[in-house]
């Protein structure tokens, strides 16, 4: 909720709601933006759902909260959904609110109360907590597990290493984070000017990271839910380009100068990350050749990469 009294004494930040076709979750997700201690939230939602329902349910809080602007966006596409909410939002600070997930009440205070304490820190995130379609805490997953016991600061240099190294994104979800809007790109999803699709999260934070520094912070201040109606279907075509773009991350940084001092061998990283692509690609190639994923924009990386390993 906003407080009127002390609102415009605190940094506004901007909880971006991009949804589609999903009324329950998403009027859940709404309702811990609208819960956030911060004095100082607006809350930007586009929805680009195929029917009217949930622009139907959100009707009454749109009414109701004079901090909530409302986008119906029908027929954008995910990237051009998620940036129509960054586009309209006039927050200094971002932080995405998946239409499926949750936040803690104290996530934005918890979170801006570091951010704010620290002028080179462009990124906060935390541990996240999995949770099931009921909502119920579950075990976590690799990768998901807590990073640190303690807030930590972490430099951006170190941590944009880790990530390209490791192939991890271990800042988290859109839910997981809130960014400085002056340390990112003019969209969601772009690095060194590309925009990246699966890997837009990880795009993002690692364009931040490239100017900025990171705090971790220990406790569950967002909910990440794993449920049936994730998209199964395109599992695949998923797994494949998020295989091509962390290839064209890692060609992008060393291309651009981004990260690759901390990189011990950069062509050594490089050739194993070719070769781990394409054996991968090989053991998918009946789906590649199906049409999962553009092969120009896999011929495009491979060529930059062998470019790259041969100093062309």
């Amino acid at each position: 909720m906003t407080h009127p009294a002390s609102a415009s004494t605190q940094p506004l930040v901007s909880i971006l709601i991009p949804t589609h076709n999903r009324p329950d979750y998403a009027e859940e997700a709404l309702r811990t933006a609208l819960a956030q201690t911060w004095p100082n939230v607006e809350v930007v939602i586009s929805d680009n759902s195929s029917d009217e329902r949930t622009r139907e349910r959100f009707a009454p809080y749109v009414a109701a909260h004079p901090n909530i602007r409302y986008l119906r966006s029908p027929g954008l596409d995910p990237i051009d959904n998620f940036n129509n909410c960054f586009q309209a939002a006039r927050g200094e600070f971002l932080s995405y609110l998946m239409d499926d997930d949750l936040f803690h009440p104290t996530k934005i205070e918890r979170m801006m109360g570091a951010m704010l304490g620290n002028p080179n820190v462009g990124l906060v995130t935390s541990f996240r907590q999995l949770i099931d379609a009921a909502g119920q805490p579950i075990a976590q997953l690799p990768g998901t597990e807590r990073l640190f016991e303690t807030d930590t600061l972490i430099g951006g240099d170190s941590l944009g290493v880790m990530m390209l190294t490791n192939g991890s994104n271990m800042v988290g979800e859109p839910t997981t984070a809130i960014v400085r809007r002056s340390v990112i790109g003019a969209r969601f999803g772009i690095f060194v000017d590309r925009q990246y699709v699966t890997l837009s999260d990880v795009a993002t934070w690692l364009e931040a990271l490239s100017s900025s520094d990171c705090i971790y912070l220990p406790e569950a201040l967002s909910y990440f839910r794993i449920h049936g109606g994730q998209d199964q279907a395109r599992g695949t075509a998923i797994r494949i380009q998020a295989n091509v773009e962390w290839l064209q991350l890692l060609c992008d940084a060393i291309e651009h100068g981004k990260f690759v001092g901390g990189i011990e061998n950069t062509r050594d990283l490089l050739s194993r990350k070719l070769t781990t692509m394409l054996a991968y690609l090989a053991s998918v190639h009946g789906d590649v050749k199906a049409g999962a994923y553009e092969l120009e924009k896999i011929q495009s990386v491979v060529r930059q990469a062998v470019g790259l390993l041969l100093g062309t």
